[in-house]
């Protein structure tokens, strides 16, 4: 892992019990960057024997908000868009590289790509998270104004 994900180690880590249970695994993050992998099993498969679209989605989705945690900047996040195009069927090893392109107060815009074992591209994605700050999380409270 680069320095940026030992120093921000305790916070980035897989935590969905859905993403565990998929076998995704944090491979590298750090300097809003995220590389996840995922070895695509039979129960992720769909009629034809390739991974399941879902199962790419959902790992495109993950990457991006673990390389949008890996910023720094942000505590608490949510995909408000997420467009992904299929290039070609997956099996196997899979990994997902992604990377913040630009980020603000509210919204933080991403992209990344699915890639196979020999390193071809299976799949790109775009996504824009909805965004909270640290100091804005850490100011927030659960009591009414007075």
């Amino acid at each position: 892992m680069s320095r940026d994900a030992a120093d921000l180690g305790r916070e980035l880590r897989i935590e969905s019990q859905f993403c565990l249970d998929n076998g995704f695994a944090l491979v590298d993050a750090g300097d809003g960057t995220a590389v996840l992998a995922c070895e695509v099993l039979d129960r992720h498969t769909n009629r034809h024997g390739n991974a399941h679209g879902g199962l790419i989605a959902a790992l495109l989705d993950t990457a991006m908000g673990v390389a949008t945690r890996a910023s720094g900047a942000f505590d608490n996040l949510g995909t408000a868009s997420l467009t992904i195009n299929y290039l070609r069927p997956a099996r196997g090893r899979i990994t997902a590289h992604a990377r913040v392109r630009r980020s603000g107060r509210t919204l933080a815009f991403c992209e990344a790509e699915v890639l196979d074992a020999e390193g071809r591209p299976l799949a790109t994605a775009s996504a824009v998270f909805a965004v909270a700050s640290r100091d804005a999380s850490n100011a927030r409270s659960d009591s009414p104004p007075t």
